[in-house]
């Protein structure tokens, strides 16, 4: 049977925000992702546009209707557009409608037009996404104060999202009034580069580069993804281990990734001498991180069956976080307690469970860490009866 481990990839550079997928050819972020729509689908190679990328000039705009504000045919010289895709049944791009109506009042002196393009909607037909759209927004009303349209077919996807290796929404493209791409990204995080644009101050070859790394971290990521869950399969924990030292040799430490290696070494390989080494110099890069020691004492005494625990470990980790924190730290002496608790040493632990209580405050934390010392102290009864 496979040792499933999680491949918990939050903290690297891959998407920046929570968004919808177009589809689930490899693991996303977040873990579970809307599932996109039915008629999404691949480009013909041989007809597949060139890839797109800050620098470029934008594609063309054809969309099959303009539900709000006026038609845009051709981009403007002079003009900048910023041109965000979108589905009506993706929570995070009902998000961002409000902020984008803020961008279009904000900038509506300066020759700034924002137009929502909707994309991978779910119905069945042309006629049927063109009416649910309308039907959204009208209902929105003010709160979406831009220009909208509807996708022509998948032409946009196809032409802008799939180039620019864009597979979630909402996304974001900035057109610059000489008709460029020079910026693309999340719309939670284009107001400041749309203000440098704006303003002439927007440094586009530094942009070009950014988008360069950018692009070719996400690929790397894709590789990666695949030998990691490869491995998992095979049970080739080496490979696992080995795929995990070579993308961090490349793009840095990362703590998902660190805690996936202890993982690994722990439950796929069975090393537990391994792992703990390598928890070693996991806690040596924490080891003035009171929050991260924490974290990690408590999922060895909480988190781990106890085939699986080093009690000294977390014990040595807990007390280290206690100390930094001038053992006051109601969540982090309760870790200690625990940790004492599963040593067997049970006084000493109602008595550290007791300074938890002392420090708590009113808040949600403090009825937990009483009811532990409740339970600490009628496990002791019943034990010296």
């Amino acid at each position: 049977m496979h040792n499933i481990i999680t491949l918990g990839l939050t903290g690297l550079t891959c998407l920046t925000l929570v968004a919808c997928n177009s589809r689930q050819k490899t693991e996303s972020i977040p873990a579970t992702p809307l599932e996109a729509p039915s008629q999404v689908a691949e480009t013909d190679p041989i007809t597949a546009p060139e890839p797109l990328a800050i620098g470029d000039d934008a594609p063309a705009i054809s969309v099959n209707k303009w539900v709000k504000g006026a038609a845009v045919g051709d981009f403007e010289e002079g003009k900048i557009y910023v041109m965000e895709f979108w589905a009506t049944w993706c929570p995070p791009c009902r998000t961002s409608i409000p902020h984008l109506t803020k961008i279009q009042e904000e900038y509506a002196d300066n020759n700034v037009n924002v137009i929502g393009c909707a994309i991978w909607q779910r119905e069945d037909t042309q006629a049927a996404r063109e009416t649910t759209v309308s039907t959204f927004v009208e209902d929105q009303g003010d709160n979406m104060n831009y220009t909208v349209a509807v996708d022509n077919e998948n032409w946009m996807s196809d032409n802008w999202m799939k180039p620019a290796g864009r597979n979630g929404i909402p996304s974001a493209f900035i057109i610059d009034g000489t008709g460029t791409v020079a910026w693309i990204g999340s719309p939670f995080s284009m107001d400041e580069p749309l203000k440098q644009i704006v303003n002439g101050t927007w440094d586009i070859a530094a942009a070009v580069e950014a988008n360069k790394k950018e692009l070719a971290q996400q690929n790397a990521m894709r590789a990666f993804r695949m030998s990691l869950r490869k491995a998992q399969i095979d049970d080739d924990w080496d490979g696992y281990i080995t795929a995990i030292d070579a993308f961090t040799a490349e793009y840095g430490p990362d703590p998902s990734l660190a805690d996936m290696k202890f993982n690994a070494l722990l439950t796929g390989k069975n090393d537990k001498a391994a792992a703990y080494a390598w928890a070693e110099e996991i806690v040596e890069a924490d080891w003035d991180n009171s929050n991260a020691l924490n974290s990690r004492a408590w999922r060895i005494v909480d988190e781990t069956s106890a085939e699986y625990q080093n009690l000294d470990f977390a014990l040595k980790v807990a007390d280290r976080a206690c100390e930094l924190t001038d053992y006051k730290d109601p969540m982090i002496l309760d870790t200690l307690a625990r940790c004492y608790w599963e040593m067997g040493d049970r006084y000493k632990a109602i008595a550290w469970q007791e300074k938890a209580v002392e420090y708590a405050d009113e808040s949600s934390m403090t009825d937990p860490i009483r009811a532990t010392l409740d339970e600490y102290r009628a496990t002791l009864a019943n034990v010296d009866e």
